[in-house]
């Protein structure tokens, strides 16, 4: 396993807190929903062997799925926390600590870039986002071809909980707010944990039953349908934590020029389903840019 770290630099940390529980909760069910449109949009152009810079890479469950098909992949990320499960859930990868709006790598390494899961609607600025496109531009190779998938002006709303998970040991919520005049919004993950300082009780197993039912009714029904009665059927005196991030949706229009002010071209925008996006498509979308060859840009010049 070859690890590298950019300490140096101001990293994003927020994820570091809750790495372990979306190691262990939605890690996998991202994995399996991002997969698809990459094997659609993005892997018919390469050869296998190729090179894949997997920027924002979590916690590494989809960088293994790519090295199983036979990628060579390096990811990036700027929690460390995540990367200590990264480099277990995919230890043949090289797995860098650093920043997406200030990473220096070799140049022209990559075949190919992704960043997924809407990890760069924490870009808060539209400069601070033409850095992240200049950075990976630099380090592809002509050609290459650049996927990542963003939340649109229509991501957001004022949600109290869209979705969450009930555990024996742990539940979890996720809700998120949106203003519309200043165009930022936040999601936030609350954790509920059993009250450690509470002096253990005896569960019969009835009870322990009837919980068993309820977190399978949950997860497996409610959860999609309604997720705010997890809020309802979670044990009273569990403790809760709450953590906020910070998210800032942009339009099309203000993504692909971003993109093509940094060099890409040839810039496609596709919808959750990996087809091509229409002028109303305005909630999520995929973008596939590609780094001209220096023929292409000479003669672009003349």
């Amino acid at each position: 396993m070859n690890t590298t770290d950019i300490s140096s630099e101001s990293r994003y940390t927020d994820y570091d807190p809750w790495a372990w529980l979306y190691n262990k909760s939605e890690a996998n069910s991202a994995c399996t929903s991002l997969l698809p449109n990459i094997e659609k949009l993005l892997l018919p152009h390469l050869t296998k062997g190729a090179k894949i810079f997997d920027l924002c890479c979590g916690t590494g469950q989809l960088s293994q799925k790519l090295i199983a098909k036979g990628y060579e992949i390096v990811g990036l990320d700027g929690s460390m926390k995540m990367l200590h499960y990264a480099r277990q859930n995919a230890p043949t990868a090289e797995f860098i600590l650093g920043d997406a709006r200030s990473f220096e790598l070799s140049s022209n390494v990559f075949d190919a870039s992704i960043c997924t899961d809407s990890a760069l609607n924490h870009i808060m600025s539209v400069e601070e986002l033409k850095s992240v496109f200049s950075n990976v531009y630099t380090v592809l190779k002509e050609n290459g071809l650049f996927l990542f998938d963003m939340g649109l002006e229509n991501r957001y709303a004022n949600i109290l909980v869209n979705d969450g998970e009930i555990q024996e040991n742990y539940a979890w919520t996720v809700g998120e707010t949106y203003n519309p005049e200043e165009k930022v919004g936040t999601f936030i993950i609350t954790m509920f944990q059993p009250n450690d300082n509470k002096p253990n009780r005896k569960i019969n197993s009835i009870s322990s039953l009837i919980r068993r039912f309820k977190r399978l009714i949950y997860n497996n029904y409610l959860r999609s349908a309604k997720p705010s009665t997890l809020l309802q059927i979670l044990e009273k005196d569990w403790q809760s934590s709450e953590m906020v991030f910070s998210v800032k949706p942009y339009s099309k229009t203000e993504i692909q020029s971003a993109l093509e002010e940094v060099g890409f071209t040839s810039v496609s925008i596709y919808n959750s389903n990996g087809k091509l996006a229409d002028s109303q498509e305005n909630k999520y979308a995929y973008f596939l840019g590609r780094k001209p060859s220096n023929f292409l840009n000479s003669s672009e010049k003349d």
